[in-house]
């Protein structure tokens, strides 16, 4: 019994040992670079044994991670150097650059989709808040022009004014309030309509237009003339719109058949054709 259980240890003992060399066998091989280039650079043959092997001496070592493996418990721990896994390393500049890229362009299409939404707005503002320029029309006023020798004569004068929905009251009250010493072609011009002259009302109806005044303009200091020159203003002021052929004079809303004490006819429609 006793040989038995002695050949079971002494068999048992002798596989562990065979594992063991199997473990240090394949350990060597996958290690093998790694063993040999600290063996080399430590010099443990040397140290332990006194020289070291030709194949170690000879081993060219490769860069490495190094760990320690202690070989024996009572030596100085060798350093191994265990190759790291290989990763493919990209600058950081490069990364940051990969990175950032696509954020820029995000970045530059909303800065470009913002400043046009900006400049859209900003027009949309600057088109509401723009002074609307009132578009203008040309009027023809007749004044009064009097000559070295005294003779008077009729001068019709282009003057621009704002549009509006009555360009014929615009008209007639523009000549009531004479020249306009301002404009050049106005200068030598006067106008013998009385003072104190206002127009009341003003329509056209069939080519006639109805002008009514106050009574301050049946009252003139200039005689004849004055009376014949007031009318005339009035006329060929009136007759330059092409719907009015002819006007009717009416005082205070009535209508007379002469004008002051010079007995001026008054009584019809008057045209260009009456001076």
């Amino acid at each position: 019994m006793a040989d038995k259980s002695s050949k079971k240890k002494t068999g048992l003992t002798l596989a562990c040992i065979i594992l063991a060399v199997l473990v240090i066998f394949i350990f060597f091989l996958v290690k093998k670079d790694a063993i040999l280039t600290n063996l080399k650079e430590t010099r443990f043959f040397e140290r332990v044994f006194g020289s070291t092997p030709e194949f170690v001496e000879n081993h060219t070592p490769s860069e490495k991670e190094t760990v320690k493996i202690p070989l024996n418990p009572q030596s100085d721990d060798v350093v191994i150097q265990v190759e790291p896994e290989q990763k493919k390393s990209v600058p950081k500049e490069e990364s940051d650059k990969k990175d950032s890229a696509p954020e820029k362009a995000q970045a530059a299409e909303k800065d470009e989709k913002s400043d046009s939404q900006t400049a859209k707005k900003e027009e949309k503002t600057a088109e509401k808040t723009k002074p609307v320029e009132p578009a203008y029309t040309e009027l023809m006023l007749c004044f009064i022009e009097i000559d070295g020798d005294g003779s008077i004569n009729r001068k019709l004068v282009k003057r621009s004014v704002p549009k509006n929905d009555s360009p014929l009251t615009t008209a007639i009250k523009a000549v009531l309030a004479g020249p306009d010493t301002t404009k050049s072609d106005e200068r030598t011009c006067i106008s013998l309509i009385p003072e104190g002259t206002r127009l009341l009302g003003a329509r056209v109806s069939g080519g006639v237009a109805y002008l009514d005044f106050n009574d301050a303009f049946e009252f003139n200091t200039n005689g004849v003339e004055g009376y014949n020159s007031q009318l005339m203003q009035l006329v060929y002021t009136a007759t330059s719109f092409s719907t009015v052929n002819s006007v009717q004079f009416l005082i205070e809303g009535q209508k007379k058949d002469y004008l002051g004490s010079e007995g001026q006819w008054i009584g019809s429609p008057l045209s260009r054709t009456s001076f």
